[in-house]
């Protein structure tokens, strides 16, 4: 329900039974949580989505193989000459 006074929504969290308002109106297929349990989703999220890898530069635009089938690339020359 729309309460004008806190321009919100009443909505009950999926996760911990809480009443809540949020600031659009719910869609009844899609869980919705309140502001404590959405924060802790969010982070949950970001922590599995760390990937722990390096980025090394020499291996950046390294070839791969001698199978290598990309655009060859041409003799640099210079407009100095």
């Amino acid at each position: 329900m729309y309460t004008s006074q806190n321009r919100g929504f009443e909505i009950k969290c999926n996760e911990c039974g809480k009443n809540a308002m949020v600031p659009f109106k719910p869609k009844a297929e899609r869980p919705v949580y309140c502001n404590t349990c959405f924060s802790k989703r969010v982070q949950n999220k970001q922590k599995a989505s760390n990937l722990n890898f390096s980025f090394n530069t020499k291996n950046a635009w390294a070839r791969r193989g001698n199978g290598f089938k990309g655009k060859k690339e041409k003799e640099t020359v210079s407009i100095f000459k």
